[in-house]
């Protein structure tokens, strides 16, 4: 099993090293840096930078555009939770065990930190491609300008009013008769596009075919999906002192969820079968698999 706890602190450094210094105390900066480095298990840039490792292992390039890629998918799902925690959303007090941004600095700086992370992780990932066009080497210059290009349009479309956030407006308004398939398509928008967005991002920076790209968004949409069933059990069974969150929130909330609609069985089940599709899917592509084995593994067993 890999290290997790050495991966996140290397992804910790990465946001540390990139984030704005803060001015003052409740200044956004100060904001921003809260909303970021109040904890987690940055699986999503972890994932991007594993997805790149598959397919180059040239550490200046790594440098040069998969960590600020890497540090931008972590600034988008920060001003996410963000605004999910929100009074308009689902109005929680606490994630990762501190309060939430709007109950720390308050709902206007709240609505403004999400908005500045956003906006930052568009201006990371160009301030990297703007790097890139500083090579010499014309023909490097124009392969990594492309890949940074198609990067950022994965990400933006994966993100954008299609993808994640429809899938947030979905979550906000689901009929109370929701169909499984219908909260399982909700689960693809909200959780799995950010993760199909970290690893085609990754496999785009790092060089990889037309066919291998298919076969890691393949990959990110099941592992997101598990990852939402997951999340879903856990909000019901585990305690705040283990989460660092509002538990119960989903009901709380009237949502309807898999878990919901389905029971804890079935539930179990389909996340099982999510992560064996996700496995299937990346046993073909090249690169060492360890990190995406032990991930499928770790999502399983919790």
């Amino acid at each position: 099993m890999f290290d997790l706890n050495e991966k996140t602190g290397f992804v910790n450094t990465i946001l540390e090293s990139l984030l704005p210094v803060s001015k003052r105390q409740g200044s956004i900066e100060d904001a921003m840096r809260y909303s970021v480095l109040n904890g987690g298990k940055r699986l999503r840039p972890i994932m991007l930078i594993e997805a790149f490792r598959l397919f180059c292992a040239d550490t200046e390039t790594e440098k040069m555009i998969a960590l600020p890629f890497a540090a931008a998918i972590e600034f988008i799902h920060s001003y996410s939770l963000v605004h999910d925690d929100l009074p308009a959303m689902d109005d929680d007090t606490y994630r990762r065990g501190q309060l939430t941004t709007h109950k720390k600095f308050g709902h206007a700086m709240g609505v403004l930190t999400g908005d500045a992370l956003l906006n930052y992780a568009f201006e990371t990932m160009s301030g990297a491609a703007v790097k890139v066009s500083g090579i010499r080497n014309v023909e490097i210059k124009a392969v990594l300008l492309d890949r940074c290009v198609r990067a950022i349009s994965e990400i933006s479309s994966q993100t954008g009013y299609l993808g994640m956030i429809y899938g947030q407006v979905r979550d906000c308004s689901e009929e109370t008769d929701a169909a499984p398939d219908e909260v399982i398509k909700t689960d693809e928008l909200k959780t799995s596009c950010l993760f199909e967005a970290a690893l085609v991002a990754g496999a785009i920076l790092g060089g990889a075919d037309p066919e291998q790209i298919d076969r890691i968004k393949k990959a990110g949409y099941h592992i997101g999906i598990a990852f939402q069933l997951r999340d879903d059990i856990l909000d019901e069974t585990a305690t705040f002192e283990e989460l660092g969150k509002d538990i119960g929130s989903d009901e709380k909330n009237g949502k309807k969820t898999f878990l919901a609609l389905m029971g804890r069985e079935k539930t179990v089940s389909r996340l099982h079968t999510e992560m064996d599709k996700a496995r299937e899917t990346i046993n073909d592509l090249p690169g060492e698999h360890g990190f995406f084995e032990d991930l499928c593994t770790m999502i399983s067993s919790n």
